[in-house]
């Protein structure tokens, strides 16, 4: 390294402070530091070293005022281990870019900019396996060539930034869409390089990636570029498609798709002068500003205009002045401008007889539907989306070749609209259409996807499941005012797998004739008056994920589950607000396989539902009722709230480690709260509240650093609360009621001179007895007796059961009032069974 410092001389020049300067640098001699006695030279000014083998990783001297030249024998490429090498801003006229470059195997940047060399770049560049980053840039200086632009592009395949700004890139026309084997890559730039050697490129797909910066303007300008894809970018900035007062009327430019980026500021007009572009996507961009959707008619080879979600606002002229534009615009088949702020019906739509995509969704359309928009693609329309606005009045869907409808959240009145018989999605939820579901709905053969919901249809709904075609996978009926029952036979229904039926009227048993239907992975029937024993033969359908019974009639033991992977894909189980008694069985728990494997859950993690209907739900969670607008297979819950169930809450709920939600309130629960809860390590909301649990907090629930909510009020849980990670964040009502409950955040202290909480004693259930084990501590005990005022003190009394017995030595204070006795017992004991039948 000292020879190679010695070889070169110290340059003052002002244009190397300068350059330094610009990029906020000051320059100094970074080698003044490198001497050959008396230090390391891991201390050395711009040198890094390897903690543990003391080699040269990194070499940064730039802005370091070097100059001279690196020949091919210079010690520097004697550095085999270096990861970073940066020379930027020193001069090394008329030095070579060496071919040695090419040794530096484990090299991953590499900065060579504004060193003015000259020359070829080496084709050993491409033999750095591991470059991430290359800069070769020249902003005063022009006298690099790259000859092998796509040689080199190729074989760098790890590169993320590539930085060329003015090198002369002699490669073949094709050398930009080279670039689109480079993967990883984030930023480049070609800033100053010759484009006259892109003059033959025709087409330059760099989509999916993530390149950033402004969009470079020249690429509107090659002469020969017919497509361009930048789309799935992080490019920003304003857009720039003509500069420096040149014109572009004749760039042969038909395909513009820089969608989903971060593209700012408003349009350019000069967009407007690609005479020759036939489609145009600026879709999910941060564009601003008003245009007048007028102003794309002036592009007459347009075919395909989607600006969703871009930012635009688009200015419609009134349909009571019929635009003198309207007759000259283009021929669109595609037209795609949702939450584009439009209110009303776009007049140019008047003469779009070729439309077959037309979505105006999330817009501020009033009114009703324009008598004339039944011309628009009268013929050809097949995925119409007027989702989202205000539209009003009746529907008559007159397109008869539609596939795709979807019209939900407006303000549509009267009987439901009846598609033609070539739909296959009809998303019309969130309206006021009334009436019985026509039965012309119901039978359409063609039909995959129905979703009525949340309108106020009435009637029974029988005679329509008898007729589901096997072509049916979603039929979503909630929210409407459905009664009758759901037949004991089905139609078709081996495709359906989302079937929603909740907030109705509906009532009866649900039949076993579900079981045909064995692609069921959603069965909500929550807020409907079903009645009957808890369906666990519905654990026979291999696909159910989501099981929602809350708010009926079901009655009666939830059962043990018979047979092997009997509901092993549940991931949400709600039966809450139901009379279901007995215990939870451990084997039922068991059963839910889904809910055992956090890591498959997120390897796998997706919406439910399908590409065009995202099944939601209503839970409750972190004690609130709460709308899930799309699923995500990430979501598992378990809420058997507001039941009557009773015993042991079952130590087996521990193996359910992806469980994120758990409700187990208002029920008679007994005994203690399991430790196994420590292990749901996704565990967000945990409510235990107004049930008879015993004994203290575990201290292991501590652990739970996911935990957000957590209720265990209204039981009759004693000792100190446990401190640290999310309990410091729970307030006083997730502990109401528990008298014996003390330490922060209550006012009641754990004092350090008290006595220690001992555990009550662990109810085991076995059969219909209990056994009691355990050593008996402070107790509250309330009995009922009749009217009357006693005082007493009983001590030294004896408690026998069966042929075994134990003594129990203590105090018995009696404290009467009007209803209750509280007794306090302080009391020791080996061991106490129940009596041997």
């Amino acid at each position: 390294m000292l020879e190679f410092k010695n070889n070169l001389a110290i340059n003052d020049s002002n244009l190397n402070y300068e350059l330094c300067a610009y990029y906020g640098q000051v320059p100094y001699l970074k080698t003044a530091s490198w001497k050959a006695t008396g230090s390391d030279c891991c201390q050395w000014d711009g040198v890094t070293c390897n903690p543990l083998t003391g080699h040269v990783i990194g070499l940064d001297l730039s802005c370091g005022k070097l100059q001279g030249t690196i020949p091919s024998n210079s010690t520097l490429f004697s550095l085999r281990h270096l990861r970073s090498l940066n020379l930027a801003f020193n001069f090394f006229y008329p030095s070579r870019i060496s071919p040695e470059f090419g040794q530096f195997q484990r090299l991953k940047r590499l900065n060579l900019s504004n060193c003015f060399f000259t020359g070829k770049v080496p084709l050993t560049i491409a033999q750095l396996p591991q470059l991430a980053s290359l800069d070769l840039s020249l902003y005063f200086f022009s006298a690099l060539e790259m000859p092998d632009f796509n040689v080199i592009v190729q074989n760098l395949t790890g590169l993320r930034k590539l930085y060329l700004d003015f090198v002369n890139v002699t490669s073949k026309a094709t050398a930009l869409s080279s670039l689109t084997n480079l993967s990883s890559l984030m930023a480049l730039s070609l800033s100053g390089c010759d484009k006259s050697k892109f003059s033959q490129l025709t087409f330059l797909d760099l989509s999916e990636n993530l390149l950033d910066g402004k969009v470079p303007s020249w690429l509107f300008s090659l002469p020969s570029l017919e497509a361009l894809y930048l789309a799935n970018n992080q490019f920003s900035g304003q857009l720039t498609i003509i500069e420096d007062g040149a014109t572009n009327n004749t760039t042969p430019l038909k395909f513009i798709d820089l969608g989903g980026n971060m593209i700012q500021g408003s349009i350019p007009n000069s967009i407007f002068e690609l005479a020759s572009l036939e489609v145009l996507v600026l879709w999910s961009n941060n564009l601003s500003g008003v245009v007048e959707l007028d102003m794309f008619c002036k592009l007459k080879n347009l075919t395909y205009l989607i600006l969703s979600n871009s930012g635009l606002s688009l200015l419609t002229k009134s349909s009571s002045t019929i635009s003198s534009n309207v007759g000259t615009c283009p021929r669109l088949q595609s037209l795609e401008c949702s939450s584009c702020n439009i209110t009303e019906f776009p007049d140019f739509l008047r003469t779009q007889e070729d439309l077959s995509y037309l979505d105006l969704s999330n817009n501020k359309i009033q009114g009703d539907i324009p008598k004339w928009a039944k011309d628009i693609g009268k013929d050809s329309l097949f995925h119409l989306n007027l989702s989202g606005n205000f539209l009003t009045g009746g529907l008559d869907l007159q397109w008869k070749n539609l596939q795709y409808i979807d019209l939900h959240s407006n303000m549509f009145e009267g009987p439901a609209p009846i598609p033609p018989p070539t739909a296959l999605v009809l998303l019309a939820s969130n309206n006021s259409f009334v009436g019985e579901i026509p039965s012309a709905i119901c039978t359409l053969a063609s039909l995959k996807i129905l979703d009525l919901s949340y309108n106020s249809l009435s009637g029974e709904i029988s005679w329509c499941f008898k007729n589901l075609s096997d072509r049916h996978s979603v039929l979503d009926l909630r929210s409407n005012k459905l009664h009758g029952t759901v037949p004991s036979r089905f139609g078709k229904c081996g495709r359906l797998h989302t079937l929603v039926l909740n907030g109705n009227q509906l009532g009866g048993q649900l039949p076993p004739s579900l079981l045909s239907c064995q692609g069921l992975e959603v069965l909500d029937v929550g807020n409907n008056n079903f009645n009957g024993t808890f369906p666990y033969w519905l654990g026979a359908l291999p696909e159910l994920q989501v099981l929602i019974l809350h708010s009926n009639s079901f009655h009666g033991n939830i059962g043990t589950s018979k047979g092997k992977h009997l509901f092993s894909k549940l991931r949400i189980f709600d039966i809450s607000n139901n009379s279901f008694n007995g215990t939870l069985p451990s084997s039922f728990l068991q059963c839910f396989k889904a809910m055992m494997n956090s890591t498959e859950n997120r390897e796998k993690l997706q919406y439910l539902g399908e590409s065009f209907y995202k099944y939601s739900i209503m839970l409750k969670v972190k004690g609130l009722n709460l709308e899930f607008v799309r699923v995500l297979t990430l979501i598992t819950t378990v809420d058997v709230s507001t039941n009557k169930l009773k015993g042991e809450i079952p130590e087996v709920i521990g193996d359910l480690v992806s469980l994120r939600w758990l409700n187990l309130a208002h029920n008679n629960f007994i005994g203690h709260i399991p430790q196994s809860l420590a292990s749901l390590r996704e565990l967000e909301s945990l409510d235990l509240s107004s049930n008879k649990l015993v004994g203290q907090i575990p201290e292991e629930l501590a652990s739970l650093t996911s935990l957000e909510f957590f209720n265990v009020s209204q039981n009759r849980l004693v000792g100190p609360i446990p401190r640290g990670q999310q309990f410091n964040t729970f307030e006083n009502n997730s502990y109401l009621g528990n008298l014996g409950l003390c330490g922060n955040p209550l006012s009641k202290k754990c004092g350090d001179d008290e006595a220690p909480l001992q555990p009550p004693p662990r109810m085991v259930q076995d059969g219909n007895d209990y056994e009691i084990k355990g050593i008996f501590g402070w107790a509250i005990v309330g009995i009922g007796y009749g009217c009357g005022m006693t005082i007493g003190l009983v001590a030294g009394y004896y408690i026998i059961i069966s042929n075994e017995r134990s003594v129990v030595k203590g105090h018995c204070i009696a404290l009467p009032s009007s209803s209750v006795r509280l007794v306090l017992l302080k009391m020791t004991t080996e061991k106490i069974t129940p009596k041997t039948k």
